[in-house]
C-alpha cells in the first residue's frame, strides 16, 4: 500500500501536470485539444526527425555540440507547434456547429489526460537525460517506471541515432556496491 512518505515531490508535479490537462481538456473541449494534442506529438516528432537539418546553421552561432541541438530542436519544436495550433484553430471553426458540446468535452477530457501523460513522460525524459540516476527525485518516484517506459516509446520516434542518444538516462559517475563481509570484516 502506498503512503504519503512514499509520495515524492516529483510524484506530486506529475500528478498536477496531469490533473492540469484533465481540467483544461474538459474545458476548452475535443477538437482544440486536438490541435494541441497534434502539436505536442508532432512538433517532437518533426523536431526530432529534422533538428539535425537545422543544427548546422545553428552552429554558426553557437559553439556548444549539446546547445546547438537543444536550440535547434526547440526552434523547430515551437514553430511547428504553432502552425499545428494554428490549423486547429481553424478546423474548429469549421467543426464547431457539427458536434454537441458535452460529447466535445468529455472527449476532450480523455484526449487532455493522454495529452498530460505525454509531457510528463517528454518532462521525464529532459530530466533523467540530465540528471544522474542515483538522484533520489527520481529514484523513489513512485511515478518513475510508468514514465520510463512512457519516455522509451517517445524516444523511439527520434529518427537520428545521436539526438536519440541525448535523451539516454545518465548513469551515476559512481556506483553504489553492496559491502561484502570479508573474514567478518567490511571492505
Amino acid at each position: 500500500m502506498i503512503s504519503l512518505a512514499d509520495i515524492t515531490s516529483f510524484d506530486v508535479i506529475v500528478v498536477l501536470i496531469f490533473l492540469v490537462f484533465l481540467i483544461r481538456g474538459a474545458w476548452i473541449g475535443f477538437m482544440r485539444q486536438l490541435a494541441a494534442f497534434l502539436a505536442l506529438v508532432g512538433s517532437y516528432w518533426l523536431a526530432g526527425r529534422y533538428s539535425g537539418e537545422l543544427m548546422p546553421w545553428v552552429e554558426r552561432f553557437i559553439q556548444n555540440p549539446k546547445l546547438v541541438f537543444l536550440v535547434s530542436f526547440v526552434l523547430l519544436f515551437l514553430v511547428t507547434a504553432l502552425l499545428f495550433i494554428l490549423a486547429g484553430k481553424v478546423l474548429h471553426r469549421v467543426m464547431e456547429i457539427a458536434i454537441l458540446g458535452w460529447f466535445d468535452r468529455f472527449l476532450g477530457l480523455l484526449l487532455g489526460g493522454i495529452k498530460g501523460a505525454v509531457f510528463a513522460c517528454l518532462l521525464y525524459m529532459f530530466l533523467v537525460s540530465s540528471v544522474s540516476a542515483s538522484n533520489d527525485l527520481l529514484r523513489k518516484s513512485l511515478s518513475s517506471p510508468l514514465l520510463a517506459r512512457g519516455a522509451e516509446q517517445l524516444n523511439l520516434l527520434i529518427h537520428d541515432p545521436r539526438i536519440r542518444e541525448y535523451f539516454v538516462p545518465r548513469q551515476p559517475a559512481i556506483r553504489e556496491e553492496p559491502v561484502q563481509e570479508h573474514e567478518g570484516r567490511a571492505t
